[in-house]
Order: structure tokens, then C-alpha cells, then sequence
């Protein structure tokens, strides 16, 4: 019973965090809202609110996967019309660091997004 308990204790904290990805949340460029939904068992980002109306409904992030505790992606620049390489790191509940980076990790930006609610 000690291991049953154990396990459903271990399964509910990596549903818990697995999950907190999903949600819509506030980018630091363009006053843009980004929802992160799962589809196909695989997170995906697409532009739901922008200053620039074109953007709206662009899918940024996509090729999602778990890796030493934070979760790499690529995420697309529609003013450059180009995928980066990028990390996704939760901080918290309410903020998400987000790193695009260029040439091989020479290059990078770090931006804040905040959940929206």
C-alpha cells in the first residue's frame, strides 16, 4: 500500500508540472498573448492576441520536449520569418523564462512571460 501511495504522490506532482505549461501568457514583445495547449500529446504555442492583427493565429512554438528540467523548442519569429532554437523554463506558477538563441548558442535573448488569467 506504502508504494501504491508512494507512486500517485509522484504521478500527480509530474502531471502537476507537465501541465503547467498549458495556459495563455503574455510575451514581452507586441503586447502578444501566447496559448499553450497540448495537442497530440505535444505542447504547441500559437499567437491568440496582437498588436499586429497578421500575427494573430501563428503557431511560435512547436517541437516541444522535456530536458534536464527544462523544456527545449523551437519558436518562430514572424517579423524574421525564421525558427530559433529556444528553452522554456517555468519560474513560477505566474512566469515563464523564455531564451531564443542563434549560430550554435552564440547569440541569445531572454524574455519574461506572464500568465494570463
Amino acid at each position: 500500500m506504502t508504494i501504491q501511495f508512494l507512486f500517485a504522490i509522484v504521478f500527480c506532482f509530474s502531471y502537476t508540472s507537465e501541465n503547467a505549461l498549458i495556459g495563455s501568457w503574455k510575451t514581452e514583445l507586441d503586447n502578444s498573448v501566447v496559448k499553450i495547449e497540448m495537442k497530440n500529446n505535444v505542447f504547441e504555442g500559437v499567437i491568440i492576441k496582437s498588436d499586429e492583427p497578421k500575427y494573430i493565429g501563428v503557431k511560435i512554438i512547436k517541437s516541444v520536449y522535456k530536458f534536464e528540467g527544462k523544456y527545449k523548442c523551437q519558436i518562430y519569429d514572424p517579423k524574421v520569418k525564421k525558427y530559433f532554437d529556444a528553452t522554456i523554463e517555468l519560474i513560477n506558477e505566474s512566469k515563464l523564462e523564455v531564451k531564443a538563441s542563434c549560430c550554435f548558442g552564440l547569440f541569445s535573448k531572454t524574455y519574461i512571460w506572464e500568465r494570463q488569467y
